[in-house]
């Protein structure tokens, strides 16, 4: 179950050479607008060799990821807009790559996203329009699945209304998950099988 309006996107520059300049119009951009960004340049002819381990910090990626371009965050409460390119020129991300590599995923996957459910309408609308013009001038092929729909009809009441619908709905499941009586000795698993419990629940109550 997707919680939050979530852009999809796939694509592939028209050619490898352009990706400095998309950065450099990017890095203008961000630094007129006062967005956090990052460079990222790492050797395209070397293959990915990436592994993800946990630690007690968190996550932590070990080995190579051949990706170039450039992450923004638009808007500090949502994720980072990742225009990052593979060594096909595709549209891709660091966990992405990584999965291929582990085959965790299929290896011809190339849909990435941003999440912009918990961030202002105005970002969520800037994220769809920066990406129409990477699509005129950078990734002709781009293709965008927008579940606040903005990217398909422009209409921006029509995106806040989705977006309400889905705050409302993740504060159902928050009130719903916060009723569960959790017991000390409960296990990762028995945990997971509650709160299965509890979604399936919800579910058949708005299937009726």
């Amino acid at each position: 179950m997707s919680m939050g309006i979530t852009i999809h996107y796939k694509g592939s520059i028209k050619n490898l050479s352009l990706i400095s300049k998309l950065q450099q119009e990017m890095v203008d951009i961000c630094q007129s607008m006062n967005w956090e960004y990052q460079l990222w340049n790492e050797d395209l002819s070397k293959p990915c060799d990436a592994t993800l381990s946990h630690t007690e910090k968190g996550a932590n990626i070990e080995g190579h990821i051949p990706l170039r371009g450039i992450t923004i965050v638009i808007d500090s409460k949502n994720e980072s807009l990742d225009l990052l390119f593979n060594p096909e020129g595709n549209l891709s991300g660091f966990m992405l790559e990584i999965m291929k590599y582990d085959s965790t995923i299929d290896k011809n996957h190339k849909w990435i996203f941003v999440k912009t459910q918990f961030g202002t309408v105005d970002a969520h609308i800037t994220t769809v329009k920066l990406l129409r013009y990477l699509k005129k001038n950078y990734i002709p092929d781009l293709e965008v699945k927008d579940e606040g729909e903005y990217w398909e009809t422009g209409d921006k009441e029509h995106l806040m209304g989705k977006r309400a619908f889905l705050a409302g709905k993740i504060a159902q499941v928050e009130q719903a998950l916060s009723s569960i009586e959790i017991e000390d000795e409960i296990t990762p698993e028995e945990l997971a099988d509650k709160i299965e419990e509890v979604l399936m629940k919800m579910q058949e109550k708005r299937d009726k």
